[in-house]
């Protein structure tokens, strides 16, 4: 299993668990920025670590559908982010209207994720035997 996967992975864990403590506000919260951080990071560090101008130039998969479906889906979850810290904020601030919000946004939090990482799994090249 390669290192990227094994890592989403870890995190699916860490978000389950943020999601099971959500009770606990403070540590609830502080998971999910992590989790958040880790999603931001994680581009990062594969940009870092994959030749990518030889996989998506060299290779032609610039215009793949695939690589433009998981970039937006990555887009929407940074949005959906950013709604939800919004939303944290109020929550933590007692403002309780936005606890429906948050719910809702948590619940596409989980589904835009699932879709990044499969996304992402299928954009994984096959390396040599």
């Amino acid at each position: 299993m390669p290192l990227s996967v094994a890592l989403v992975l870890i995190s699916f864990v860490w978000m389950l668990l943020a999601l099971r403590w959500r009770r606990r506000r403070r540590m609830h919260a502080g998971m999910m920025a992590v989790l958040i951080g880790f999603d931001v990071l994680f581009p990062v560090w594969l940009y870092l670590t994959h030749d990518w101008v030889h996989r998506l130039i060299d290779e032609g998969e610039l215009f793949s559908f695939l690589i433009w479906a998981h970039l937006f889906l990555a887009l929407t979850l940074y949005a959906l982010y950013g709604l939800q810290i919004q939303a944290g904020k109020q929550l933590l601030a007692r403002r309780e209207d936005a606890r429906q919000n948050h719910r809702v946004q948590s619940k596409g939090i989980v589904l835009v994720r699932l879709f990044v990482f499969a996304t992402g799994a299928l954009l994984i090249a096959p390396g040599p035997n």
